[in-house]
């Protein structure tokens, strides 16, 4: 007989039913359809349903609510539900699932799946739909959905209205397929769902065990329908040249996102190896690592450095997206021998279009196997020693910028943020300016960094902060600029549910603070008006009325003792640091002087 403690610990027997058998009565046919799908998703490896109210989706919600392996999460708003799940996804490593209702609530999810698409990273977008008669007719919130969001999503799966004609292991194969062609490629996946009323149950149960009868088998195990085997051989069979012969010449090792740490380790050890300078970029969980060059975007905005940089010959990057737009374009004006780069994903990474080589397959093994082949012979320790030093002369200017007491600036935000916060905790860095100060002047490693850089837009960045924060677990403290924050006040509710710790920094310098560098010098009033866009508004009133902890400090110390106070609270909290409009951009400009006196 079991112990209370092995009661405890065993599985609930609504669980353990799901994990048994599937089951074979149901409302109507909707609801089972709904049911095959939300438990064929879960097989496939989603843990996590966002679900927006709405009645043409009473099916799947209700079905999605019953689901004991789902954990579900509900918000009033689609656009923010949609980047909520982005990040979710992106903080779990796994793909989530989001339902709609039809109509433009089918639209706002659109942003969402661009940055997706563009950041690689797997949603399952379930919308709900009107049956064909109702569509282009009058009727009420009937859209066209079909391919809406037209070549974003990986694959997309047109469901026509459940039917006792078609089987329901065409339903499973084809969700199996489609998820393989998506999801499993780090790509989004929209299924549309046409459901005819009722939408809702109405009395009993409906048995479908002759329907069903054809899948006992599916039933009784708890895999998936069909299994996509993908995994793929690391080789060199078609490298243009030999791993020995490539490791031999004078190379850069440039780390773009990296999102999990043993391939990040496994970068900075290949560099060790190699005896190559590693250019890290913010999001590559390499910044500020002790193995990468410190300061690489100000170190290629000085002529020494950019022409050190230059003698190199050949490149392996691993990971895209880079922040830093002047290693990007260092990057696409070489003239290089040969350019790899590693990482699972088929997609192109390379805006100068110079790549000789994708070496597709896990970054670990890439790694590893190039370290292996390795004889050394492309260490050049004068040349590294150069580098080294000139970047350590970068480290000291930029200390020296803001070492004596001063005003809470940007300048000094992007430079010693990371110092104050507490050690391990995790980031969110808003687009624009944010994320741009600290891959410039962070002066240490921070912990797990995240990002919207597939679009790299300011919409939907407190909710996805929000979703990486649910999946993460961890203390996050997400920075973002004053518009980026008003362009998504309503996922203030997002943040008002969090229940680990959280801080919300508002550098508010009133307006786009980046467009205060665009070279319009000569139409300054043009350049307030139609870009800057000064607003005049602050978070104070946002945050009392979303019940948020709102707090604006006055200088450095009492940001930093602030810091310290709320991420020991198990809860959002919102700091606002109130900034001189353009002093930023100035003081960039400033920096850049400095650097063209390095030698």
């Amino acid at each position: 007989m079991a112990t209370e403690l092995d009661k405890a610990a065993l599985p609930s027997r609504r669980v353990l039913e799901y994990l048994m058998t599937f089951p074979t009565r149901h409302p109507s046919l909707n609801f089972l359809w709904s049911a095959l799908i939300l438990e064929e998703l879960c097989r496939l490896g989603v843990e996590h349903v966002c679900i927006a109210p709405g009645s043409r989706s009473a099916p799947l919600t209700l079905v999605a609510a019953e689901h004991p392996k789902l954990e579900k999460h509900v918000h009033f708003d689609e656009r923010g539900l949609g980047f909520f799940a982005l990040g979710l996804a992106k903080s779990t490593c796994k793909p989530v699932a989001v339902i709609t209702t039809s109509g433009t609530a089918v639209a706002n999810l659109y942003p969402a799946i661009i940055e997706a698409r563009q950041s690689g990273v797997p949603l399952v977008i379930l919308t709900a739909d009107r049956p064909p008669e109702l569509i282009d007719c009058g009727a009420n919130q009937a859209i066209e959905q079909q391919d809406i969001y037209a070549g974003y999503p990986g694959a997309t799966l047109k469901l026509p209205t459940p039917d006792e004609n078609i089987p329901p292991s065409w339903l499973l194969t084809s969700i199996d397929q489609a998820y393989a062609r998506s999801c499993m490629q780090g790509l989004p996946m929209h299924v549309n769902c046409m459901f005819r009323e009722p939408l809702y149950p109405e009395g009993k149960r409906v048995d479908f065990s002759g329907y069903l009868s054809r899948l006992s088998y599916w039933g009784s195990v708890n895999t998936p329908h069909t299994v996509y085997e993908t995994q793929l051989d690391v080789s060199l069979g078609q490298s243009p040249v030999s791993g020995s012969d490539f490791s031999a010449g004078k190379g850069l090792i440039i780390a773009g996102r990296i999102e999990d740490q043993a391939s990040a380790d496994a970068v900075a050890e290949l560099a060790r190896q190699l005896g190559w300078p590693l250019l890290a970029d913010l999001q590559s969980q390499l910044h500020g690592h002790p193995a990468a060059i410190q300061h690489a975007d100000l170190l290629l905005a000085s002529k020494a450095g950019k022409a050190l940089l230059s003698q190199a010959d050949r490149i392996f990057q691993v990971g895209g997206h880079l922040v830093s737009k002047r290693l990007d374009k260092f990057i696409s004006a070489g003239e290089w021998q040969h350019y790899w780069m590693a990482g699972q994903e088929f997609r192109r990474m390379d805006t100068g279009h110079c790549q000789t080589y994708r070496w597709v397959g896990p970054v670990t093994d890439c790694c590893r196997m190039l370290a292996g082949l390795s004889s050394g012979a492309g260490i050049e320790p004068a040349w590294i020693d150069q580098i080294e030093q000139l970047s350590h002369s970068v480290q000291t200017l930029i200390s020296e910028l803001d070492s004596t007491p001063g005003p809470l600036t940007e300048r000094w935000l992007g430079t010693h943020l990371t110092t104050i916060l507490p050690e391990g905790s995790s980031l969110f860095l808003g687009n624009s300016l944010p994320i741009r100060l600290l891959d410039m002047f962070s002066l240490s490693q921070s912990g797990q960094v995240y990002a919207n850089r597939g679009a790299s837009g300011i919409d939907g960045l407190m909710a996805t902060a929000a979703g990486c924060a649910t999946g993460d677990k961890n203390v996050m403290v997400a920075v973002i600029g004053d518009l980026s924050f008003l362009h998504d006040l309503n996922s203030l509710q997002l943040l008002r549910q969090l229940k680990t710790p959280f801080v919300l920094l508002v550098i508010n310098n009133d307006g786009g603070g980046i467009f205060n560098m665009l070279p319009v010098e000569d139409r300054p009033e043009a350049a307030q008006q139609y870009f800057v866009t000064p607003h005049g508004l602050n978070a104070r009133q946002a945050a009392a009325m979303f019940g948020l902890d709102y707090y604006l400090p006055a200088g450095r110390q009492e940001l930093e003792a602030l810091l310290e106070q709320v991420t020991e609270q198990s809860c959002a909290s919102i700091i606002e640091v109130a900034t001189q409009p353009g002093q930023a951009a100035e003081q960039i400009k400033q920096a850049l002087s400095r650097l063209e006196m390095l030698s």
